[in-house]
């Protein structure tokens, strides 16, 4: 009589430990997802402004007009569709063709500018982040 007493006592003693560790398995798990898709937003972007750049690079000459503006920018969207909470103006893409490359080469700065946003709203975090990333190529004259 006292084994099966015991045995009672015990699947209490679980069920409760289970019940005060699964909200922080939870939160823990949710943490690491959110994480996850913040790298992943990082190397969409990355490639994306890579891809941008990369367009700019074969299609741009010494100053890239508003076609080739509105080509980078495609590129850069067709890279980045995968990420959530696109929109017209999310990723914003800026194209800089202001520089030099060394002598006689003019240079184009494609940069892209995410808004990630978490799943849940995180104590003493912000709910929105920016992911940027800045590439700069070397155009054709």
């Amino acid at each position: 009589m006292k084994l099966t007493k015991s045995l009672q006592s015990s699947k209490g003693q679980s069920l409760t430990e289970l019940a005060l560790i699964t909200p922080i398995f939870l939160i823990l798990a949710l943490g690491i997802f959110d994480y996850g898709r913040v790298y992943f937003a990082y190397v969409s972007v990355t490639n994306g402004a890579r891809t941008g750049a990369d367009y700019a690079a074969a299609n741009c000459d010494a100053s890239c007009d508003a076609a080739d503006i509105m080509g980078i920018r495609s590129a850069v969207v067709a890279e980045t569709s995968e990420l959530l909470n696109t929109s017209p103006t999310n990723p914003t893409v800026n194209v800089n063709t202001g520089g030099w490359f060394g002598p006689d080469h003019r240079n184009v700065d494609v940069t892209v500018n995410y808004t990630f946003s978490t799943l849940i709203p995180w104590p003493g975090l912000p709910n929105t982040m920016n992911v940027e990333r800045t590439v700069r190529a070397r155009v054709r004259e």
